[in-house]
């Protein structure tokens, strides 16, 4: 991809949602299928990704052609970090995959190996990518579940042919703290977090602290440890 391509914003097709005053705008969900024009870099990485909304639900997919992040994610996990208040915070998140690593459902380190699911296929990381965990929802009961259901939170991952990694996170507007513009027209911007690799399952990572002036930037943690990127000021579309 040409350089100049890269510093589009990161949710914005650029021939209907021009960015205005640093908005990352998200587009109107139309379709589950995503076509590959829709997706954009996030600057700094190699993850690909497209926000959609309509009343309901936000949209998050993401595409991974690097092998390394791919594998990364399945064992490891990966975790949307969700934040309402202008700041970088780790403190309200969701989890999927959990990681095949993290499930104890399996006595051996690689769950790949010597092992079978009922239907008597391999067991693989991608097989295992089916639980939610939620982090910090103190309205919440159920804080693991399922990834397929119809009235939760819901995801999705597959490999096409090509070996490119697809990921979908489906999140019920319901079930976030969104807040109404004080324009009255939709909600206020707000700040997604992208982290994939090591994290602790069982609590958020300490507070970051305030964001910085720029819409979005990203950060490792150093050699082995967790990949978070934070898209800043992300706007959610009213209508088509």
């Amino acid at each position: 991809m040409k350089s100049s391509v890269l510093i589009l914003s990161f949710f914005v097709c650029s021939s209907l949602n021009a960015q205005k005053g640093n908005l990352n705008l998200s587009q109107w969900h139309v379709s589950d299928e995503i076509k590959g024009s829709d997706y954009h870099l996030i600057r700094k990485t190699k993850l690909y990704c497209f926000l959609s909304n309509d009343n309901d639900n936000i949209y998050i997919d993401i595409k991974v052609e690097d092998q390394g992040i791919q594998n990364r994610i399945l064992k490891e996990g990966l975790t949307i970090w969700i934040s309402m208040d202008g700041k970088e915070e780790k403190k309200m998140g969701v989890r999927f995959p959990v990681g095949s690593q993290n499930q104890a459902v399996h006595k051996k380190s690689d769950p790949s190996e010597n092992n079978t699911n009922p239907n008597g296929k391999p067991v693989t990381p991608l097989s295992l990518a089916n639980t939610i965990e939620l982090i910090g929802f103190t309205n919440e009961q159920e804080r693991h579940f399922p990834s397929e259901n119809r009235d939760n939170f819901r995801g999705s991952v597959k490999c096409d042919e090509e070996g490119i990694f697809y990921y979908k996170m489906i999140m019920p507007i319901a079930k976030l703290p969104v807040r109404n513009s004080r324009e009255g027209h939709g909600t206020m911007p707000f700040i997604f977090g992208i982290e994939y690799g090591s994290l602790p399952v069982n609590k958020p990572a300490e507070n970051r602290g305030p964001a910085p002036s720029s819409v979005f930037h990203s950060h490792s943690s150093g050699a082995g440890a967790s990949e978070l990127y934070w898209i800043n000021n992300v706007k959610l579309a009213t209508s088509k």
